[in-house]
């Protein structure tokens, strides 16, 4: 499970963020700077959110 984190913004927005396990991370290679496209869906009433690494 990844939980949802909002941090309070400028002019009163917040910024989401999703908190990756650790173990997922170092697992896939992920390091801090990576760069993801996010591609929203909804299948069968389901949200789906899918990130792709965007290579540099």
């Amino acid at each position: 499970m990844v939980k949802l984190l909002a941090k309070k913004g400028g002019r009163n927005d917040y910024t989401y963020y999703l908190n990756i396990p650790r173990e997922i991370a170092k697992s896939l290679g992920l390091k801090r700077g990576d760069r993801f496209e996010l591609i929203v869906e909804q299948r069968d009433g389901e949200l789906a959110l899918v990130y792709k690494k965007v290579k540099k």
